[in-house]
């Protein structure tokens, strides 16, 4: 990875989550809102179908940010606000920007957005690279 600048862009990441992976991560968080994890219940409450997790939205903004900065970065911190649901299958976008590059702590926006472009979820990440 080339130096990073404030105001770079980080390669977007196309994904899904499927229900066999949000009953997984509801199993190994040890959440056991039915919404997670069973579709009939998810739509009972509305629901097109199972809803992925608050805590998944996070570990996947971590997990990109940190496969972005390479093997040699750690991170710092993460926050997070959810703006809207995401279900199990819908497509889904990971975005970054950098905000802000101090010695080797790079401070990142990020976000996951829906097809429509839609942000489900804001925040910022901050990794160190070492």
């Amino acid at each position: 990875m080339n130096t990073p600048v404030a105001g770079d862009s980080c390669p977007p990441r196309h994904y899904t989550h499927s229900t066999v992976q949000l009953f997984r991560f509801s199993a190994v968080s040890w959440n056991s809102h039915r919404i997670h994890y069973d579709s009939a219940f998810a739509a009972s409450e509305g629901f097109e179908d199972v809803v992925v997790q608050s805590t998944l939205h996070g570990e996947t903004l971590t997990r990109y940010a940190l496969t972005w900065a390479g093997p040699n970065s750690r991170l710092e911190r993460v926050s997070w606000r959810n703006r809207t649901t995401a279900v199990a299958g819908e497509p889904l976008t990971w975005t970054a920007t950098v905000r802000a590059v101090e010695g080797a702590r790079v401070s990142l926006d990020v976000a996951v957005v829906k097809a429509d472009g839609t942000p489900c979820v804001t925040g910022s990440v901050e990794l160190a690279l070492v």
